[in-house]
């Protein structure tokens, strides 16, 4: 693993500091997490790119046609 120092504003350390005690999980934790949770909506993954090429909306489709045509229960309503 390799070790990083980084400068942060007061107030976010202390909003992760925060978090870190809520959760029970490390501050390095928190910051990983986050960092590639980043860095994956930035870079685009190849296999999830390749597979959006080639839809085409059809099964999407057929599954929506099997949906019954009701209304939804009580509990179900917006």
């Amino acid at each position: 693993m390799t070790e990083l120092k980084i400068k942060l504003p007061d107030e976010l350390h202390q909003k992760v500091c925060e978090v870190s005690k809520m959760q029970n999980i490390t501050i390095d934790e928190i910051i990983a997490a986050l960092l590639a949770q980043k860095l994956f909506r930035i870079i685009p993954d190849p296999y999830l790119e390749e597979r959006a090429k080639r839809a085409t909306g059809k099964g999407f489709s057929l599954v929506l046609s099997q949906v019954p045509d009701v209304p939804p229960e009580d509990y179900d309503r917006l």
